[in-house]
């Protein structure tokens, strides 16, 4: 049994951003179903930003924008959508001109910032409960141990979202990223987005913080929501078992793969500097270009993989030597 309570346009969080009106629902039932019924209401009232409330989650839903913060994985895998954070997604047949294009899809933990955001968070913390639940990384993975993280700073310190948010934004861009994505953007034939095992709240708010969320076609990550007690929630982008490479919660290569055989691009660009980069790159075709963070773990691998690899490969230590080396790929 489900029920639905419309609990009209309160004055109650979150408040829509960027102008409309903002209806609260409450559905006590499956998520999948609560979801299906969201969509089904923005066709109906296509003005009105709806926010929904499936068992203590909070789920977003943005007419036309079709803007995400909930358990994807849950849908009908038929809709294969990506999650897409608010303010994110451009209409691509509105604002791409005709033509192939060029996909420059991005990693976020140190390759747009310099850290690694889940253990940033994690500084939070008392040094030694940090240290402890680091040590836990190699069983439990990184989507456990942010969670842990997140459940901790909440129930012990109570630190709230607020108070995460602004240490994420703290992060410092890697040096010259700022740039080359900007530049990137500024490219009428680029379509830009981000792949990163991080999560959506991380990376919104970094993105917000230095005005690049419209510049992202797309970003394809873990959906992470605010809970009604104040906790976030970080959730798995997917569940898969096929590939050894990367997580369970995040396969990278089968993203990539997806956009690639939407046949809308000429050329694809992956910026990455870890190890479950690698198998997006191992996805790439001859035409391709894979840019690899020099110092970093992949590029430590590269001899061993770099046969695997029937790319381009450039070799990149900042945002200073990418742009001298990726522009000219990109413009020809």
């Amino acid at each position: 049994m489900s029920e639905m309570v419309d609990q009209g346009t309160g004055d109650c969080e979150p408040k829509a951003t960027g102008g409309g009106s903002v209806r609260n629902v409450t559905f006590v039932g499956p998520a999948d179903m609560g979801i299906t019924l969201l969509i089904l209401m923005c066709f109906v009232d296509p003005y009105m930003k709806y926010v929904l409330y499936v068992n203590e989650c909070v789920l977003i839903l943005k007419s036309k924008s079709f803007v995400f913060h909930t358990k994807m994985f849950a849908i009908s895998r038929s809709f294969r959508l990506s999650i897409y954070l608010s303010g994110f997604r451009r209409s691509l047949s509105q604002s791409s001109p005709p033509g192939p294009r060029i996909l420059a899809a991005i990693d976020f933990d140190k390759t747009i910032v310099q850290e690694d955001s889940y253990l940033a968070v994690s500084q939070l913390l008392p040094i030694g409960q940090s240290k402890e639940l680091q040590d836990q990384i190699p069983k439990c993975g990184w989507l456990g141990f942010i969670g842990r993280v997140l459940q901790v700073l909440h129930s012990e310190h109570k630190v709230d979202s607020a108070s995460v948010g602004m240490r994420v934004r703290r992060l410092q861009a890697v040096p010259g990223m700022l740039r080359v994505v900007r530049l990137l953007a500024r490219n009428p034939a680029v379509d830009l987005c981000i792949v990163s095992d991080a999560n959506s709240f991380f990376i919104g708010e970094w993105l917000r913080e230095y005005g690049l969320e419209c510049l992202f076609t797309g970003v394809f990550t873990n959906p992470a929501c605010v809970q009604a007690s104040g906790e976030i929630l970080v959730l798995p982008y997917q569940e898969q078992a096929d590939c050894e490479l990367c997580p369970s919660n995040l396969c990278k290569g089968s993203v990539l793969e997806e956009l690639i055989c939407s046949g809308r691009y000429r050329r694809v660009v992956y910026v990455g500097d870890s190890c479950n980069d690698l198998c997006a790159m191992k996805r790439l075709r001859e035409e391709d270009v894979a840019c690899i963070r020099r110092g970093y773990e992949l590029h430590g691998k590269l001899a061993a993989h770099g046969p695997e690899l029937v790319c381009s490969v450039l070799a990149w230590r900042d945002g200073h030597e990418l742009e001298q080396l990726l522009v000219p790929k990109v413009v020809d």
